[in-house]
């Protein structure tokens, strides 16, 4: 199996294993969580605030 496809034809984001999909999924996730979860500290929060936004960077490439 080469490193440009898969054997499902999902495509490789480069530098990890997540699909699109998986990206877009967890970025919702996160959002939701951080909306809804009450209990959250602001360092907490911010550890999320910037996986998203690794996580953004990702599926842009």
């Amino acid at each position: 199996m080469s490193n440009d496809k898969l054997e499902n034809n999902s495509q490789r984001v480069k530098g990890g294993v997540f699909a699109q999909a998986d990206i877009d999924l967890l970025k919702k996730t996160l959002d939701y969580y951080i909306k809804n979860n009450k209990n959250l500290d602001s360092k907490e929060q911010s550890k999320i605030s910037l996986l998203f936004h690794r996580l953004g960077r990702m599926s842009s490439r």
